[in-house]
């Protein structure tokens, strides 16, 4: 009779046993490995959009440094001051458009946020280019962001994930160092960027800050009346220029030009019993004037 052969090798259970604790250490690492790659996905994103915010503060500040005013007599160079939009007229040095008669090679730019998803919103940059020796003398009437309605000739979107706005927050986008454009010197630049708001690594700030170099601000016209025995005296020293430029000075009585361009005028001869309205202009070298007018009653 002869003997059994002795069989090695692993049972149907064991096998079974094997297979799954395979397949959940296979499944975990492969799980370790997703997450991994979403994460360096998630944060090249990431890396790239604050990339997309620097390069667009960048070529703001290279536009914002060669700002234009858009006519020799023009108040300033900055057309629209906003906190989610800025407007004005640059000299565009690397374009091929035919510029014709437009000889300074000056252009119309527009930056301003879209916040139709506020915890996405997009930055948008519009430009505009003209031929003619004149251009416009005042931004258009924009009407949303980007404003599609043919006003602008290009629209490009720079920046995506902004979240200025989140939540109802009022975070500017432009701060400026005056309230009103043509007394603007310089502007700060704030961007908050999250590509996935309310979880980490949260919110990213990028700031910049732009000086306007060629700007030219219109001076400032004040002065005031003193009364002496029907003698009246008008003193402008409390004008001046922003820029520290020299003023010329030109004076009205009653709509009246006066022969004098000094800082200080007085009467010759004792004004008549009434009222009576005085009128200064200022002017800077650039060519800017702004006007003070004072009501006097003469007893």
């Amino acid at each position: 009779m002869s003997r059994v052969r002795q069989e090695h090798g692993f049972t149907l259970m064991e096998m079974l046993v094997a297979m799954a604790l395979a397949a959940a250490v296979f499944g975990a690492a492969l799980s370790i490995l997703d997450v991994f790659q979403r994460n360096n996905r998630f944060d090249q994103l990431r890396n790239e959009t604050q990339d997309n915010a620097r390069n667009a503060m960048d070529l703001l500040a290279r536009q914002v440094r060669n700002v234009a005013a858009p006519s020799a007599g023009s108040p300033g160079a900055l057309l629209v001051t906003k906190n989610y939009s800025l407007i004005f007229d640059t000299i565009d040095s690397g374009s091929s458009f035919v510029w014709g008669a437009n000889a300074s090679h000056t252009m119309m730019v527009r930056y301003c946020l879209n916040n139709t998803t506020t915890t996405n919103e997009v930055l948008w940059m519009q430009s505009k280019r003209w031929n003619t020796a004149g251009g416009p003398s005042e931004a258009p009437a924009s009407v949303g962001c980007p404003d599609l309605s043919g006003t602008w000739e290009a629209s490009r979107q720079l920046v995506e994930h902004v979240t200025n706005r989140i939540k109802g927050q009022t975070r500017p986008v432009f701060t400026y160092s005056a309230a009103t454009a043509p007394q603007t010197a310089s502007i700060e630049v704030n961007l908050y960027l999250d590509l996935n708001p309310g979880k980490a690594p949260g919110e990213t700030q990028l700031t910049s800050g732009i000086g306007l170099r060629n700007v030219n601000r219109p001076p400032i016209a004040a002065f005031t009346v003193t009364q002496i025995n029907k003698f009246v005296r008008l003193d402008a020293s409390a004008s001046y220029d922003p820029d520290g430029l020299a003023l010329t000075y030109k004076w009205w009585k009653d709509g009246v030009a006066l022969e004098s361009a000094s800082q200080v005028y007085e009467t010759p001869t004792q004004e008549s019993t009434g009222t009576h309205t005085y009128e200064l202009a200022v002017t800077d070298p650039g060519g800017l004037t702004e006007k003070a007018k004072e009501t006097v009653n003469v007893p």
